[in-house]
């Protein structure tokens, strides 16, 4: 790499590093404020997990167990250290959509743990299949440039997963039927929404693997910033306005948009950015009134069924430039191997933790709140 390249890897590994502030405000905003100090907890515990997990065995598994002895000694190249710092950040992305998840009932013990395997073995095996050659080797032609379904598909069912196996909150569903539980701060939760969107253009510029004319930067910077405004019209059409609609419908049409940014054209990034902002409601539906999974911070429609239009997106020509080789034959297959990993990977892991150790705090614990009852603190001085 040239030395501008390698400022380019840690400038987008800085923006996405501080996505992470982004989605802890969106998704605290969307629940009590009684466990919101507990949260922050979860959120510093899983990047530590993520950072320490992908060091000694996931970059291993991604890219070759060759790289683990240089990376853990510090005698590696620094086009290797500067990639690790990249990826590390999209590994730290996909886990941490977990939380919004399973917020509100989750112990830290196997929270972590989780985090920790999933961010350092099983997220590894898809990043392998996607960006690794894995894909490629078995001679299926998947597209993905920065992530809707290696990061957001994965990470949003992989969520999914752990919300089913730890069921819903104590006060969710009454006589079957499910109840609204506001969130406590909408502006926060929305502020945190643009700070996602900030960080965003790091993860979506920063796919590129270097500077060169800066003509594929430039283009992909123009269908992310077209894909988020088609999110936002989205959310906002298919809610009637409401504010957290609108907010997640900027971080819908972002995840759509990762697969093919570098191959949407400003227009097919728009259509694209909308209909993932406009199936929001209606995905929430259906994940809390049919499959009964208390999704918090609407990490379904948001993350997996988003990254899910994202990945298919960037296998119909007319969404893309002039001269795209893509196969939506393959981007189906991809899709549909993804999935299967997450499902399968997510109930091992999740139903294996709960077997073992327990998943979930006491009905004590979760009717008083887990910042008073488990940390013995509060989040807001002046309640």
């Amino acid at each position: 790499m040239e030395g501008v390249d390698i400022f380019f890897f840690l400038w987008a590994s800085s923006l996405i590093f501080f996505m992470k502030a982004g989605f802890l405000a969106l998704e605290i905003g969307q629940f009590r404020a009684k466990n919101v100090a507990y949260h922050c907890v979860l959120k510093l515990l899983d990047l530590a997990a993520v950072f320490t997990g992908y060091l000694f065995i996931g970059y291993g598994i991604a890219y070759g167990l060759s790289n683990i002895f240089p990376l853990i000694t510090g005698n590696f190249d620094v086009s290797l250290g500067a990639w690790w710092m990249k990826m590390v950040m999209f590994d730290a992305a996909a886990v941490t959509i977990i939380s919004g998840g399973v917020a509100e009932r989750i112990r830290i013990l196997p929270y972590f743990i989780g985090a920790l395997i999933v961010g350092g073995i099983l997220y590894p095996m898809v990043e392998h299949l996607v960006w690794g050659g894995g894909f490629a080797n078995l001679g299926i032609n998947f597209h993905d440039y920065a992530g809707s379904g290696a990061v957001h598909l994965f990470g949003g069912l992989i969520g999914l997963i752990a919300a089913y196996v730890l069921g819903p909150r104590i006060d969710k569903y009454i006589n079957g039927k499910p109840r609204a539980i506001p969130g406590h701060n909408i502006p926060i939760a929305v502020l945190g929404a643009f700070i996602l969107a900030f960080g965003w253009y790091g993860f979506n510029i920063g796919s590129a693997i270097g500077v060169e004319d800066g003509v594929e930067l430039v283009s992909v910077a123009l269908a992310t910033t077209m894909a988020l405004a088609g999110g936002i019209i989205g959310g906002a059409l298919s809610s009637k306005n409401d504010p957290l609609y609108a907010a997640n419908g900027m971080c819908a049409g972002l995840v759509a948009v990762c697969s093919g940014a570098d191959l949407f054209t400003p227009i097919g990034a728009f259509i694209v950015g909308i209909l993932a902002g406009i199936q929001q409601p209606f995905t929430y539906r259906f994940i809390e009134e049919k499959l009964k999974i208390d999704d918090v911070c609407a990490i379904g429609p948001v993350h997996a069924m988003s990254g899910l239009i994202g990945v298919i997106c960037a296998g119909i020509p007319f969404l893309l430039k002039k001269g795209a080789e893509v196969s939506f034959i393959g981007q189906v297959i991809g899709a549909t191997v993804i999935v299967l990993v997450a499902i399968i990977g997510g109930l091992i892991i999740y139903k294996g933790l709960d077997l073992t150790i327990g998943l979930r705090v006491s009905e004590e614990e979760e009717k008083t709140g887990l910042d008073t009852a488990i940390l013995k603190v509060t989040a807001y001085s002046e309640e």
